[in-house]
């Protein structure tokens, strides 16, 4: 007897085609009720260099800044020099009569960056007539929160970006040594200090330009990284779903540093390996993931 008789022998037996559809049936509720797996974003643990970065909003400002006053009591003449004009050492910038005409000088060459008086009339003696800089030597300042400040030390390389043009690459020159309060934008006090970073500024920038800093604060070469974005606290301990064979398995790790996207993992995984990004409650020990 062949298998296509043996099968239709089955199947007009009434009780072979019950046994059948109830196998049948069974088969596709298991289908049909089997945890599904959830779909997840992966990432992977690498070997590489682990950079440390403090990002941190800052502004340019022109390194030296030279308030003209008015050397005496007097009447102050018209003053001609407007926002942005170019001014050589030495060249007449404002001109204040009193028993005889008082010349007011330009103690740089640079350009107008404000003016505070423009019209004639009566002056008194310091009164500020219009301020002097030089816009191509411009440092920026940004103020660090103190928790990030301990990392930093004068010689750090800072990439310099969100100005409107290419990154720029300069270095920290100072980190002040006192820290002050600063009200945040959600209204939360902070201890900040103000850290100074030297560059090349390119002619299209000028004073108090808003830019984005990344501060390298360290290095490290030939170490595993894994994606922040893979972490969540258990306990006192970092941990993370690592996947193998497509399911999820919690897994203890150290890291060292955490810097934005990148964390320095020194036990618990190795290079490789593949862990759950942005981790929900949905995940849990033993659940199937794709």
């Amino acid at each position: 007897m062949n298998l296509k008789e043996i099968f239709s022998k089955l199947y007009s037996n009434k009780i072979s085609r019950s046994v059948l559809g109830v196998l049948i049936g069974a088969a596709l509720l298991w289908w049909i009720f089997q945890p599904k797996p959830v779909q997840v974003s992966i990432g992977k643990v690498e070997r590489g260099t682990y950079e440390h970065i403090v990002e941190e909003e800052g502004t340019t400002r022109v390194k030296e800044k030279f308030a003209i006053l008015s050397p005496v009591n007097g009447v102050l003449q018209r003053v001609s020099k407007h926002v942005g004009d170019k001014v050589h050492k030495g060249e007449t910038v404002a001109v204040v009569h009193w028993d005889y005409d008082r010349i007011v000088k330009s103690p740089i060459s640079g350009s107008i960056l404000s003016v505070q008086r423009e019209s004639e009339g009566p002056i008194s003696m310091g009164g500020q007539i219009l301020e002097i800089g030089d816009t191509t030597s411009l440092e920026i300042v940004c103020d660090v929160l103190t928790q990030e400040s301990t990392h930093i030390r004068p010689g750090n390389q800072v990439w310099i970006e969100g100005w409107g043009g290419n990154p720029i690459e300069g270095k920290v020159r100072l980190v002040e040594p006192a820290a002050f309060t600063k009200i945040s934008s959600l209204g939360v006090e902070e201890q900040r200090v103000r850290t100074i970073i030297d560059f090349n500024s390119p002619s299209e920038m000028g004073d108090s330009y808003r830019i984005q800093a990344q501060i390298i604060s360290f290095k490290k070469d030939n170490v595993l990284i894994l994606p922040t974005a893979a972490l969540f606290r258990e306990g006192d301990h970092w941990s993370v779903f690592q996947v193998v064979k497509g399911k999820v398995h919690k897994t203890n790790v150290v890291i060292e540093a955490r810097s934005g996207k990148s964390s320095l993992v020194t036990s618990g995984l190795g290079e490789g390996e593949e862990v759950v990004l942005y981790p929900t409650e949905e995940i849990q020990e033993g659940k199937k993931v794709r």
